[in-house]
């Protein structure tokens, strides 16, 4: 089954969450770079990262699966889900630079 891309928006459950996390959250957000890192390592993450909104930050991520549900087990996986809910979308398409060497 060829593959698709998914655009996926990590919403924490509180705006100031990056200020305010315990010593437990950030115990949490540790594992899931872990989790993110792996997922780049297998070839499911194309690109992750927090973004900087004054409304309130948030990560966002670019995966590659075989369908909306693959990729949902997948992001069951990850520790953040603890933290705050993904709210994913699929891709029409998309284009991507290779990686530097």
């Amino acid at each position: 089954m060829p593959s698709s891309f998914f655009f996926a928006r990590l919403v924490p459950n509180r705006p100031d969450f990056p200020m305010s996390m315990t010593p437990e959250e950030q115990a949490t957000m540790r594992a899931h770079g872990e989790f993110l890192q792996g997922q780049l390592t297998a070839g499911a993450l194309v690109v992750a990262g927090p973004v900087l909104d004054p409304k309130g930050v948030f990560g966002i991520a670019v995966f590659e699966a075989e369908s909306m549900d693959a990729l949902n087990a997948l992001l069951e996986r990850d520790p953040a889900r603890a933290l705050g809910r993904y709210e994913v979308l699929p891709m029409a398409a998309a284009s991507a630079r290779p990686a530097p060497k």
